[in-house]
């Protein structure tokens, strides 16, 4: 499992646009379910050749990260 660490507080704009850019930049992703906890919280669900991809926007935790079965340095170049 890979983590990847955004933003050390959980912020609403950024998580709109880290899922954006995993869209845009991953061939073949397959968007899931949109989580949507009590405390605000919203994790989104991804699928790319069988594998996991989550990004997180946790208040509970404090954070915005993604949590991935696959690595996604390769689709980020740049």
């Amino acid at each position: 499992m890979y983590e990847y660490n955004i933003c050390n507080v959980p912020d609403k704009d950024i998580f709109k646009r880290q899922c954006a850019a995993l869209e845009n930049n991953i061939p073949n992703l397959k968007k899931g379910d949109l989580l949507h906890d009590v405390d605000d919280s919203q994790t989104q669900i991804y699928h790319k050749d069988g594998k996991k991809i989550t990004v997180h926007n946790s208040y509970y935790i404090g954070a915005l990260y993604i949590s991935s079965e696959i690595r996604l340095e390769p689709y980020f170049n740049n």
